[in-house]
């Protein structure tokens, strides 16, 4: 009875030996089922992601807007078929506009910090150039002016508005 005894515990040792490696084989199976499976469902969702950045965004306007969500900018077309673009400050203030009138002319305009128009710069309908630089109280003080075929122009204005000097 002793010699089966024997015989019987070191067969339930093996038995129990095997028994643990096949639970270990088993946990290492089931973690890397678990990493396949994470991985082919992280796969299906990008895929199912657009992630593609479009080539066109349409719209008659486009606001910019600051963290705070303050109006900081905006970018159009009127009824009239003028497009522009206008930048403002943090104060709500209008400082440029860059437009574009329905007949083609450009335009650029600086403001001051008060919101009145400093310097202008523009093409007339036959394309040729002016300058205009303006007082603190908004009236001409300079212009220049390049007519295409007349002599340039510069001209020099009281406070009030009124030419004080020119030439041509």
């Amino acid at each position: 009875m002793d010699q089966s005894t024997g015989e019987l515990l070191k067969r339930l040792s093996r038995l129990e030996l095997q028994q643990t490696k096949l639970l270990r084989s088993n946990n290492h199976l089931r973690v890397a089922i678990g990493a396949v499976m994470l991985l082919c469902g992280g796969l299906l969702t990008m895929a199912a992601t657009n992630s593609a950045v479009p080539e066109t965004v349409e719209a008659q306007q486009f606001l910019l807007r600051d963290s705070s969500g303050k109006l900081r900018g905006a970018m159009g077309v009127l009824s009239d078929g003028a497009v522009g673009l206008n930048l403002s400050d943090p104060n709500g203030r209008t400082r440029v506009t860059v437009d574009l009138a329905s007949n083609g002319t450009p335009g650029l305009d600086l403001y001051d910090q008060d919101g009145k128009i400093r310097a202008t710069m523009a093409l007339g309908d036959a394309g040729e150039p002016g300058v205009g630089l303006y007082g603190p109280d908004g009236h001409l003080r300079t212009s220049l002016d390049v007519p295409k075929k007349e002599t340039p122009g510069l001209s020099f204005y009281y406070d009030n508005g009124k030419p004080a000097w020119g030439a041509p």
